[in-house]
């Protein structure tokens, strides 16, 4: 097995304070680790975090790379109601600078919806929104690095395929989320024999270096149903060797959970356990 060049970590709450957060991602053997900056479900904007200063100063000396954000969930860039548009492209730059105050370094946002006028549309306006935000954040201190993530594909959502975000990386200048799930879902076979290895072949060549961060999650659902739903990495759809051949393939990529909560105990082991299926508890220090 080869060593292991991806960085681990996982989605985590902030409900107890920043320093918690970071206490709970060292006792969970993190290397990386996603949180929210604000209500994902509410327009309220962030709020200044009295911890920041202490918070950036433990992450640093924890070295957590990259530290990464969650944008809000009501977000949608690509909608063809104006202002639902202004209020995400407002909402998204809020939330870049607030990552960037708190020293993380990406803020992963959902592709969005064409609201059924067609994906040309949708993904125009994406674009637009995309550099409307980066704009709008740009007035303001420094600013996290905005990352798109696929969808599963239900109804009219964007960039369930590779191509299709590898589009909006070229023409918006950003680089891309990749959520294993949603692709299982969406009819990347990340289960067969070798099918990992040819699903991270695709990805390379429809992005290219733009792949930026997985969303390491296992599927709950079966192959092409794109109905979202995540399993601890393990417990899915997906067998072991399967995130073995897809670790391999894509070296240096860092990876966060978004699987299940469950204690602390159980969620280290998964992180433990992702660690082996990667090539190892240690990291090669000179890569990824």
């Amino acid at each position: 097995m080869p060593d292991r060049t991806n960085k681990v970590g996982r989605h985590l709450p902030t409900s107890g304070g920043l320093r918690k957060t970071l206490s709970l991602a060292g006792e969970q053997g993190c290397e990386t680790f996603q949180i929210f900056v604000s209500n994902p479900q509410a327009w309220a904007e962030p709020t200044p975090r009295a911890d920041r200063e202490a918070f950036i100063e433990r992450m640093q000396e924890l070295g957590f790379s990259p530290g990464v954000a969650h944008a809000k969930y009501l977000i949608n860039l690509a909608s063809p109601k104006y202002e639902l548009r202004e209020n995400s492209a407002h909402a998204l730059a809020a939330e870049l600078v607030a990552a960037g105050d708190l020293g993380l370094d990406l803020v992963v946002v959902h592709a969005g919806s064409h609201g059924g006028d067609g994906e040309a549309k949708g993904l125009d306006r994406l674009v637009e929104g995309l550099e409307r935000a980066r704009d709008l954040a740009g007035d303001s201190g420094r600013a996290a690095e905005v990352v798109v993530e696929n969808s599963v594909g239900a109804g009219t959502q964007l960039c369930s395929t590779f191509d299709a975000l590898g589009e909006v990386a070229r023409r918006a200048g950003v680089r891309v989320c990749v959520d294993t799930a949603h692709a299982y879902v969406a009819g990347y076979d990340l289960a067969i024999p070798g099918g990992p290895r040819l699903v991270a072949a695709e990805l390379r060549e429809a992005l290219g270096d733009a792949v930026a961060l997985l969303h390491l999650n296992d599927a709950k659902n079966e192959l092409g149903s794109r109905r979202d739903g995540h399993r601890k990495v393990g417990e899915g759809e997906i067998p072991p060797s399967s995130w073995t051949e897809l670790f391999a393939a894509l070296p240096g990529v860092p990876l966060v959970m978004e699987t299940p909560y469950e204690t602390p105990e159980a969620d280290a082991a998964e992180v433990r356990r992702v660690k082996e299926l990667a090539g190892g508890l240690r990291k090669t220090a000179d890569k990824g």
